[in-house]
């Protein structure tokens, strides 16, 4: 998976006084360098899942199963049927990436919306304003 002198030089960095030494990980591939990234997020707590970056995560998994596929086409062992399977994720994954997109692009337009909403209702008379307001209340409680 990785080179196990290029760890060893890395931990025996790590220990001088928990400083390391930065060209240790700059010989590193992109992969390896992902495969200590996910060893030292396994150690450290978890997060709220409202603290979570999807995004990231899901770049993260579409990295792994990216890594996956080129594993597999480069493994003659390794049955065709099951890389089809791994490319079959991959494009679900990368299904999901476009899917989350577009839902952060549509949020994103629909908040920019109603700031600017806010914006003009603020130059309304105050009835007309608390009219629009019951109403557009009622409209997100039937969405729901």
């Amino acid at each position: 998976m990785y080179d196990e002198k290029k760890l060893a030089l890395m931990n025996k960095s790590l220990s001088k006084e928990r400083q390391f030494d930065e060209d240790a990980l700059e010989d590193l591939s992109h992969d390896d360098l992902r495969s200590l990234r996910d060893q030292i997020n396994a150690i450290l707590p978890d997060e709220s899942l409202s603290g979570m970056d999807m995004t990231t995560e899901l770049m993260s998994q579409y990295r792994r199963v990216l890594k996956l596929q080129r594993d597999c086409l480069e493994d003659l062992e390794v049955p065709p049927n099951q890389k089809a399977q791994v490319a079959a994720q991959v494009k679900s994954t990368l299904g999901d990436l476009v899917r989350m997109q577009t839902e952060f692009y549509t949020s994103e337009r629909f908040r920019s919306i109603e700031n600017l909403l806010i914006k003009y209702m603020k130059s309304l008379p105050i009835d007309m304003a608390k009219s629009f307001l019951f109403e557009y209340e009622k409209l997100g409680a039937t969405d729901v």
